[in-house]
């Protein structure tokens, strides 16, 4: 996004989905591209390029923007965006909303930035959390 002005290069969103909800992303997702390709897209390319056989960069053409969403390791979607000034970059997470039926963003309200110190213990905290999980474990 902007990189003509090199405002931010790249925004990446994880987010957990319990997993009967993460079972519909990919038509979600499908979905939701196809719909707002007429917002998004000068031209008829191609609108919604799966990522599963040649990945994400075996899948877009060099220095374009790009909506990316992945269904686990081995599964995506990929867009070219063409115009970035109508494209919104809380598009994934509003998608992820209407899945999870959460109302949907205020687009007046600016994203709260929270301090170093909040995102450390938020960090330390999911750590813990996740430990009897961490498959890495099983590694050693």
């Amino acid at each position: 996004m902007g990189l003509a002005q090199q405002r931010c290069h790249c925004l990446v969103e994880c987010i957990p989905v319990p997993q009967e909800i993460a079972k519909q992303a990919p038509v979600y997702f499908k979905k939701a591209i196809d719909e707002a390709e007429d917002e998004w897209s000068q031209h008829n390319a191609k609108k919604l390029i799966d990522t599963s056989e040649k990945g994400l960069r075996g899948s877009i053409p060099k220095n374009f923007p790009y909506f990316h969403v992945e269904f686990g390791l081995q599964r995506g979607f990929v867009h070219v965006i063409d115009d970035e000034k109508e494209f919104k970059s809380s598009f994934g997470l509003n998608v992820i909303r209407g899945m999870l039926r959460l109302p949907a963003e205020d687009m007046h309200r600016r994203r709260k930035h929270e301090s170093v110190e909040t995102q450390k213990q938020a960090a330390t905290s999911f750590a813990r959390d996740w430990e009897p999980f961490d498959w890495t474990k099983q590694l050693d």
